[in-house]
């Protein structure tokens, strides 16, 4: 039986410890090694963790100064010992038989990359479920020569986005050099754009295997105590870099990087509200200024448009436009 190296970064985040570890532990799939990293929290997160690896000898806790998720992972991939790698965030649910299908999957189908269904979760109820094209196998050139469809996570081919609904080989990783970028954010893209640049082939499952809950504002601002924008822009620079090295002249392949880019840069728009960063109206204004002049410089040079009126407002440098639309939008959703 295969081992299967279950990478967890943990920063505090004690609140979910217990529930978020249990999942694992319970998985019908019993051959598992499940690496826990603590990022340097502050809370109890690292005491608790230490609690659980007491209660089953498959726990492994290690404790490490703050870098982000993508270095926590890193340092995990270095420790893992399993024939397979999944990551699994904290504040996440997997069913119990998720990996037992994932292992399934992965050796029937003699592939290199599982992707799974997954739903959403709000805190009170799964709002959402995205379904994966069932049965579908591909080879890695196919899919990276035409990529188009792969790039939307929330599509019903979609692969790029977050690292937790696929299952992944170690040696592909280890043979390739494939690590996470030392970004605070948005790393998961990266890293999954680097294992299908050397992948075989990949396999998708219409089985939902895992629940992802989705943050609120309050948790997004919690989560995520700094300017957003930076680390965002770098992960898309790191995507478009290796996606386009496959399809160097795909119009639309270039449309989805940048439409994806300009959602961050809306989030990075609304995450100069988290009152964490402390910023008065002018400090806020004056970002704002300073992201639209760096998003509107990155984007014309490809000469790309994008369907939405705060694009428009960017395009024409209207900042207070964009400033006021940010307010109503934060106000509209604040409280969902």
């Amino acid at each position: 039986m295969k081992k299967v190296s279950i990478i967890i970064p943990v920063y505090n985040m004690e609140d979910w410890v217990e529930s978020g570890i249990k999942c694992i532990t319970e998985q019908t799939y019993e051959n598992l090694e499940i690496i826990i990293i603590d990022d340097g929290s502050k809370d109890g997160s690292y005491m608790k963790c230490l609690a659980e690896a007491d209660k089953d000898r498959r726990i492994a806790v290690f404790g490490k100064n703050n870098e982000g998720p993508g270095a926590a992972r890193n340092l995990a991939l270095r420790k893992a010992t399993g024939d397979y790698i999944y990551f699994f965030d904290i504040d996440d649910y997997l069913e119990k038989n998720a990996i037992e299908k994932f292992v399934r999957y992965m050796e029937n189908e003699n592939t290199d990359l599982v992707v799974c269904s997954f739903s959403m979760f709000d805190g009170e109820k799964v709002f959402r479920t995205v379904k994966k094209a069932d049965g579908l196998k591909r080879t890695g050139g196919d899919a990276r020569k035409d990529y188009y469809e792969h790039m939307f996570m929330y599509g019903e081919r979609g692969i790029q986005g977050a690292a937790w609904f696929k299952l992944y080989k170690t040696d592909i990783i280890r043979k390739n050099g494939i690590e996470f970028p030392k970004l605070r954010k948005s790393e998961d893209d990266v890293f999954v754009a680097r294992y299908v640049n050397c992948i075989d082939s990949f396999y998708m499952t219409g089985d939902v295997l895992c629940r992802y809950y989705v943050n609120s504002y309050k948790r997004f601002w919690d989560k995520y105590r700094f300017d957003i924008f930076d680390t965002s822009r770098q992960s898309t620079m790191y995507v478009k870099d290796i996606v386009l090295s496959w399809n160097r002249n795909n119009k639309d392949v270039l449309q989805r990087i940048y439409d994806d880019y300009f959602h961050k840069t809306f989030g990075s728009f609304c995450f100069l509200f988290n009152p964490n960063l402390k910023l008065n109206r002018k400090a806020r204004y004056s970002r704002l200024k300073e992201i639209t002049d760096i998003f509107m410089d990155d984007i014309s040079c490809d000469g790309i448009e994008i369907n939405h009126p705060i694009f428009k407002c960017m395009k024409k440098k209207n900042y207070r436009a964009i400033y006021v639309r940010i307010v109503l939008h934060i106000w509209k959703h604040k409280f969902d």
